[in-house]
């Protein structure tokens, strides 16, 4: 079984609400490790980026300890990779200020994964693979699409801050996917929705996403949970999943990358999306502990632990 992974490798530079400033290795990196950790041995793990040289040997050299990951779709860019500081302004609250993003992927990119059995998207920079290249991917591809929206619901103000706004063209991303992923204040931004407007606003606007295309659809809500929306007998349902409680909450970044990869390992091989959406919760909540990357080698021995002791 292969799986692809689509997006950007980033220098991540986290300075968090308490405690020193650290340097992490973010983007896809906490998606292709965690896909890489929870996968059985079998199960080949592909990442497609342009990275930038000076980060191309860094990437390249901490992969390569993962026997199952395959180098070949990583394109080495002659320009800085991309570097994103990530400002803590409360325990899970934070603002990002970036560089400028890495070339978009284009479908030559993309041709190493054509024999996947499921790909992911994650847009870290928000325009890490050409729409076109995707539509000319799922046309030509069976493999499942899974799509992070994330920071496509971003855009860059001169200063290199993200800020939320909803792009023009966000329908045609969820139209060509199986799988759609997206937190609430994202879901929220593309719906139009003010933050106090009420959650049934919300609930029909995840029914409105599974109706566009994907038979599936994750709104994280952070300690709330998720909220899961589906398509059964042509009609749109939802299920809302409760978060799985921590001791203490260290880092959130990288939890919708944890999320995503336990839900594609556990939905590939049980084809049950209630169970797999649980194990997301499971893995998200894990990452939570530890700063960055850190844990992610971790990650068995940390659900072990946790089944052991509950």
């Amino acid at each position: 079984m292969k799986i692809g992974v689509v997006g950007t490798f980033n220098r991540d530079r986290i300075l968090p609400w308490q405690g020193e400033a650290t340097d992490s290795i973010g983007g896809i990196f906490f998606t292709v490790s965690y896909l890489a950790n929870l996968a059985e041995p079998d199960m080949e793990i592909c990442p497609v980026a342009n990275v930038g040289a000076d980060f191309y040997d860094t990437i390249t050299a901490r992969l390569a300890e993962y026997p199952n990951v395959c180098l070949q779709g990583l394109h080495k860019v002659e320009r800085e990779n991309v570097l994103v500081k990530l400002v803590y302004t409360g325990p899970q609250e934070r603002y990002e200020v970036t560089t400028d993003p890495m070339p978009a992927l284009q479908t030559r990119d993309l041709n190493v994964v054509l024999d996947a059995d499921l790909v992911l998207v994650n847009l870290i920079t928000g325009s890490d693979v050409d729409l076109d290249a995707l539509r000319e991917f799922r046309r030509t591809s069976d493999a499942l699409l899974y799509l992070d929206f994330h920071s496509h619901a971003l855009g860059i103000d001169a200063e290199g801050r993200r800020y939320y706004r909803r792009p023009d063209d966000w329908r045609e991303w969820i139209e060509c996917v199986d799988i759609l992923q997206m937190n609430e204040r994202e879901a929220r931004t593309l719906a139009g929705l003010p933050g106090d407007a009420p959650d049934d606003a919300l609930l029909d606007f995840g029914r409105q996403l599974v109706q566009m295309g994907p038979e599936v659809c994750h709104v994280t809500l952070a300690e709330e949970g998720s909220l899961l929306f589906y398509r059964e007998n042509g009609a749109a349902r939802y299920r809302k999943f409760p978060a799985m409680p921590v001791a203490e909450v260290v880092d959130i970044v990288g939890c919708g990358d944890a999320f995503a990869a336990g839900y594609v390992v556990h939905f590939l091989a049980s084809r049950d999306v209630f169970a797999a959406t649980e194990f997301a919760i499971e893995v998200s909540a894990m990452n939570c502990t530890f700063i960055g990357s850190s844990g992610v080698k971790e990650i068995r021995r940390l659900l072990r632990q946790r089944l052991t002791e509950a």
